[in-house]
């Protein structure tokens, strides 16, 4: 693969500097017409971040953040001692995948957000009329993750893992999977303003949610959701105004 991706990278790629706010769409954009090309198949393994940085133009932190994004899209895999390797879609499918990642790149904070809370309020009402035994012990060990590493960096990313659960459980694919595209750009956010900081008030929250959802209280469980996220709303609002 690395004799693929070299012929490509030295036979299409412009290496002039890049602004930031448009790196995302440079790596996505070539990674897109490295498929497209028949270049880049299902299985292949791609180059170090150091070689895909130095390759596509853009900078190292940029290509960092692009191939976690991947990853959270199914795109990518990270194997042992392998890197990273794409994920054994057919091709139409994963330029369908990238492009709209591309998409949601446009899309202003407070829009993003205020999507994630009509998304989440209904999906729980739906996970409290849907779960299973196995989808409760998927959002159990959601919530005790969260709880266990409530006091480090990996609170945000649990935080999610839980939301993500409850989607999941709504057993709604459409749900889950508008969530999986706009969450990524929501958390960069926050973790770079330090949005959602260690708080009891929110691990009550996840409780009470999961509570209402064991028993089938959708409406409970819909008010709770509205209430935890009403913060988010109040911060995206912030960034407008």
């Amino acid at each position: 693969f690395f004799i693929i991706s070299f012929y490509y990278m030295t036979n299409t790629t412009n290496k002039s500097s890049v602004g930031g706010a448009k790196q995302f769409d440079v790596f996505f954009s070539k990674i897109k017409e490295l498929i497209n090309s028949g270049i880049l198949t299902p299985g292949d393994r791609l180059p170090a971040e150091r070689k895909l940085a130095l390759d596509f133009g853009v900078g190292r932190t940029h290509v960092r953040e692009a191939l976690h994004k991947l990853e959270f899209y199914g795109i990518i895999k990270t194997l042992p001692q392998s890197g990273s390797v794409i994920v054994g879609l057919d091709i139409t499918t994963l330029d369908g995948l990238i492009s709209d990642v591309l998409k949601i790149q446009n899309y202003d904070f407070y829009s993003l957000v205020e999507t994630r809370f009509v998304l989440e309020v209904n999906a729980i009402k739906l996970c409290a009329e849907r779960w299973n035994e196995q989808d409760m012990e998927t959002l159990e060990k959601a919530h005790d993750n969260y709880v266990k590493y409530f006091d480090t960096p990996e609170r945000v990313s649990h935080d999610f893992a839980f939301h993500r659960a409850i989607a999941e459980s709504c057993h709604n694919p459409v749900f889950k999977a508008m969530l999986l595209i706009i969450t990524p750009d929501i958390l960069n956010i926050y973790n770079k303003e330090r949005f959602c900081l260690p708080s009891k008030t929110l691990v009550e929250e996840h409780k009470n949610m999961l509570d209402a959802i064991k028993n089938r209280d959708g409406e409970l469980a819909a008010q709770i959701m509205e209430k935890h996220l009403q913060g988010m709303i109040d911060f995206a609002n912030s960034k407008i105004n």
